[in-house]
């Protein structure tokens, strides 16, 4: 009996843990998507004509005031590298639930207009 009651007790917290990760999981998830659309929409007015499509990647982190801070930018232009840090550095976000000072990786690509 009593190995019967650790087992169904076991049961419980297993499901209980199992659903609670998910739904911290589901949390990240929609904090990323938003992360990269307010990143998407600060990186939109690119003017300069490109020659070609160009890929860059950017790491950050969000500091205790909620601002972007753009830790580096690796890409093969120099120009992309120097408008996207003119365009997200302390950049203010309004996003709940982000993790401050917390590294953050980005891919973006720019293409040929």
């Amino acid at each position: 009996m009593k190995k019967l009651t650790i087992t169904a007790i076991l049961v419980v917290f297993t499901t209980f843990t199992t659903f609670s990760n998910n739904d911290n999981e589901d949390k990240k998830e929609v904090v990323k998507k938003e992360l990269k659309t307010t990143i998407k929409s600060l990186l939109s007015s690119y003017d300069n004509k490109l020659d070609s499509n160009a890929n860059a990647t950017i790491n950050f982190i969000i500091n205790s005031k909620g601002e972007i801070i753009v830790l580096s930018v690796e890409t093969d232009k120099q120009e992309i590298a120097s408008y996207i840090k003119t365009k997200l550095n302390y950049k203010k976000t309004s996003l709940k639930n982000i993790k401050k000072l917390e590294a953050y990786t980005l891919p973006v690509k720019f293409t040929k207009a």
